[in-house]
Formats: structure tokens, sequence, C-alpha cells
């Protein structure tokens, strides 16, 4: 047998009030635990763990060296640093106001962490909550609400060919990157410390993040409708504009029936329909397409792209309802 493959033990009782299970010395010794150590115990579901090292949150700190980088870049890195986990952000070197602002900018559009001290040569962001503590079921929901708004707002702004509501939605993209960013962190942080649960509210964290990638794509692609709002010289011709309102309003029901299917554990059947239901989407998107053409309408590229995106729109949902069915699936072997 190797070290590898499961080692089984019986629980042993000690003195009447204890209960005790042996490690084989080879195997300890390669762990490096000895007589004397300390070992912390976990329970995972239906797993209980072993950890040599109890995880501290303050020890999670990074510092991130200037050093003339582009302002963008920092920000990138202060988002990455969130995202892993960390609880203190330090950057350091002499900053311009730039690369100031970006920090800045960066760490307010994170959950959870402010710009805890600043001086000459140093910018300190630290997290002020405990995000964990945050229910990811109500942050997917919130993302849905607010992507699913932004899509309708977007294919609104093109049929009534109104610029000024196309660059309102544009607008709200940073709030769903906000809480995409806020469970991309629970997920990462769920993989790193045996300390944070792997479930929260009844799924794992990497199906939460999986669904709030979807999202978070829904939301850019309204981003993308909006801007042909901002872009396109007319609406879409009338009959063509009312196919464009037909599918993308079944595809937002798409994405709210997967969620909920998700969320809330829906049957094989209800889940698989919505894949059936996303293939007659897409035929029928592939018609209004070739009508698109045929009718030689002004900005029929700009439109083209909007039809796309409404088909992505729903593609995406399919894969969230792929999810659902995953856990279902998951559920009858429990």
């Amino acid at each position: 047998m190797t070290y590898d493959d499961p080692i089984q033990r019986k629980v042993q009782v000690t003195g009447g009030s204890t209960y005790t299970v042996s490690l084989p010395k080879d195997w300890a010794g390669e762990q490096e635990i000895e007589a004397g150590s300390t070992v912390h115990l976990y329970s995972r579901d239906d797993r209980l763990l072993v950890s040599k090292g109890e995880y501290d949150s303050e020890k999670r700190s990074v510092t991130i060296r200037s050093n003339s980088r582009e302002p963008e870049d920092l920000a990138r890195s202060v988002a990455a640093a969130y995202i892993a986990g960390c609880e203190e952000i330090r950057v350091e070197g002499m900053l311009d106001n730039d690369q100031r602002r970006a920090i800045r900018d960066a760490v307010t559009g994170l959950v959870g962490i402010e710009i805890h001290e600043e001086g000459e040569s140093f910018i300190v962001g630290r997290t002020m909550l405990d995000v964990g503590d945050l229910s990811p079921e109500q942050t997917l929901v919130q993302m849905e609400l607010t992507a699913l708004s932004m899509h309708q707002d977007a294919v609104d702004a093109v049929l009534e060919g109104d610029a000024e509501k196309g660059m309102r939605v544009a607008r709200q993209d940073d709030d769903v990157d906000r809480l995409f960013g806020l469970i991309c962190r629970e997920f990462q942080r769920s993989l790193v410390n045996v300390g944070v649960p792997m479930r929260a509210d009844g799924l794992t964290k990497f199906e939460y993040y999986t669904a709030a990638r979807q999202l978070e794509r829904i939301a850019d692609h309204a981003e993308k409708i909006a801007e042909v709002a901002e872009r396109a010289e007319t609406p879409p011709p009338d009959g063509i504009a009312e196919g464009f309102d037909e599918l993308s309003e079944r595809s937002r029901e798409l994405v709210r029936r997967s969620v909920t299917g998700l969320l809330e554990g829906k049957d094989t059947d209800e889940l698989g329909s919505i894949v059936v239901d996303a293939d007659a989407l897409a035929d029928e998107a592939e018609h209004l397409d070739r009508e698109l053409y045929e009718s030689g309408a002004e900005d029929g590229y700009l439109f083209g792209t909007v039809l796309d995106s409404i088909v992505r729109t729903s593609e995406y949902g399919v894969n969230v309802a792929e999810a659902g069915l995953q856990v279902a699936m998951r559920g009858t072997d429990e």
C-alpha cells in the first residue's frame, strides 16, 4: 500500500471518556508529525480533516511594490490579492497621483475592504468585515437581478434608440463585478484554508462560483448591447425589433429558471427542459439573423451583435442549469 491510498484505523476508547485514532509512524514522520505535535480537526460534511497548523487570518497579508508600474497593473494586483483571500494589502513605493487613484478605485470596487492607512510612500487596504459571513446565495441572487436588469434595459435602449439609457446600463457593470469578486474570494479561500467551509446554503463554493461566472458574462454582454445603443444611428426595423424583444425576454427567463433551479434544487426534468428551450431559441435567432441580413437595415452589423449577445445569454443560462443538474445527480447518490 502506498501512502496516497486511504489508511484505515479503528477508533479506540481511552480512559472511558476519550476516543483515539493511531497514525502509522512512518506516515506521520513524512508529515512532520511527532509525539507532542498539535493537530487541528475539522468537519467537512461526511469528511474529517486533520491539519498540522491553524489558519491565522492576521497572517494573510501581502506587500506589492509599485516600482514605476502602470496604474492599471497595480489595480489588477490589488484585486488579485483580494480574491486570493488576503486580509491586508500594502502597496509600497513612491506613488504618483495616477497610481494612487488607481489603487483607491480598485479598493473601492471591492466588497468589505477599505483604505486603512496612507502615507507618502505606501497605501494599506484592510478588510473591515468578515465577508465569509455574507450569504453567497443572496450575493448570487443580487448578481442575477442586476445582470438581467442591465440586459433588459440594454435591449430596450437599442430598440428605442436611446443612447443615454445605454450609457447608464454600461455603468452598472462594475456592480456585478464587485459581487463576482466577492464570490471568487470565498471560493479561493475555501481551496486554501481548511477553516473555511466548502459548502454554504446547500451548495459548494465552486458551484456558486460557476453560476456567478455565467452571470458576470451576461452583464458583460448587456454592456456590449448597450454600446450598440450608443453607436447605432437608428433603431432596428419594426419586425426585427419585435423579434429582438421576444428572444431577449425568453433568454432572460431561461437564466431565471436556471438560477432558481440551482438554488432550489429542481428535478432533472425541469433543468433538462431549459437546454431544450435554449436550443429552440438559438434556431429562431438564426432565422431572425437571416431576416436582418435580407432587410438591408442600416447598422445591420451592429444589430447582429445584439442578437448574438441574446443567444449567448441563453447559453450562459444553460451553463447554470447544467451546474444544477450536477447538483441534482449528486443528490441521488446521497
